[in-house]
């Protein structure tokens, strides 16, 4: 609870922390439903939902698509290399939706050519479709769905702020013109010490879950941090951990006070307290499992 930024909170109301603040602390918030991604911010922070609108604006934070093929709140200046990193090679499954859709190559390649030429500012979602129409792509039948997701999971695209009440698309390298370069192993290590530090303890599985990566890759992910990490075996698990501890460096600590440990926390749908462990059991008991998530979609 304390590593979520939940118990206590990384801020409240009278001495809020910033969106990018939450953001860099958990590593990223799965945000595929607009208005709970806002609250999974809000909840944390005690920002507003205007005050976290704002917070877009500034180009602080971006929705996208960095892992998992689903949409993450993430550090805006970190949102083009995350989303290289951990792209996801075209699996058989999606591969196989392509071809009842009757998309190819050439489509994705001219979708992504209008995309450079047109999304330099935001565009709604009407007007994305419209943009593919226009240059003789078919959006029909979630044909324009995959083609966005394609060049958003790929680090072309990201959301931008909201058009009345629509979602917008934006060039990565337009809305955040200097966005942060790290390396492979750079990456991979900033990723294992932000979950560690934002979600911790965790276990090497946890990890692979979050990221959709084989554990090979999460142990080398975990041996550039070996220094910051400990380890501790409880019923034959092994349970890692920052050294530092939950949010250390990353928040406004006098303001984590403010909510004591007292009160309730009403959560939304798809909130990491669930959603970031592959292992749910220690968040959320068997026996309650299935009031809590009936459709077992972790609404």
């Amino acid at each position: 609870m304390a590593a979520l930024g939940l118990a206590p909170a990384f801020g409240s109301e009278s001495t809020p922390v910033s969106a990018l603040e939450v953001t860099r602390a958990l590593g990223a918030l799965q945000a595929q439903d607009y208005g709970s991604g806002v609250w999974s911010l809000g909840v944390r922070s005690g920002l507003t939902l205007a005050e976290v609108e704002q917070a877009v604006e500034r180009r602080e934070v971006v929705r996208t698509w960095p892992m998992r093929g689903t949409i993450h709140w993430v550090p805006a200046e970190d949102a083009r290399w995350m989303c290289q990193l951990l792209a996801a090679p075209r699996g058989a499954a999606l591969a196989t939706r392509y071809a009842q859709l009757g998309i190819v190559e050439g489509d994705i390649e001219l979708a992504g050519r209008l995309f450079e030429e047109h999304l330099t500012e935001p565009m709604s979602r009407p007007e994305v479709i419209a943009l593919l129409v226009d240059g003789g792509i078919d959006p029909t039948d979630q044909r324009a769905y995959h083609l966005v997701g394609h060049h958003c999971m790929t680090g072309l695209l990201c959301q931008g702020p909201v058009i009345g009440k629509q979602p917008s698309f934006v060039l990565i390298d337009s809305w955040v013109p200097h966005s942060r370069k790290l390396s492979r192993e750079e990456g991979l290590a900033t990723m294992a010490e932000r979950y560690l530090r934002g979600h911790g303890p965790v276990t090497e599985k946890d990890l692979a879950g979050w990221l959709t990566k084989p554990l090979g890759l999460v142990r080398e992910a975990l041996s550039l941090v070996e220094q910051q990490v400990t380890r501790e075996e409880v019923d034959g698990r092994v349970w890692l951990s920052h050294i530092h501890g939950p949010g250390d460096g990353c928040v406004n600590h006098s303001a984590r006070g403010a909510l004591g440990h007292s009160g309730v926390h009403l959560l939304p749908q798809w909130d990491e307290f669930l959603l970031g462990y592959k292992s749910r059991d220690v968040t959320l008991p068997p026996e309650h499992f299935h009031r809590v998530v009936p459709g077992r979609n972790m609404v």
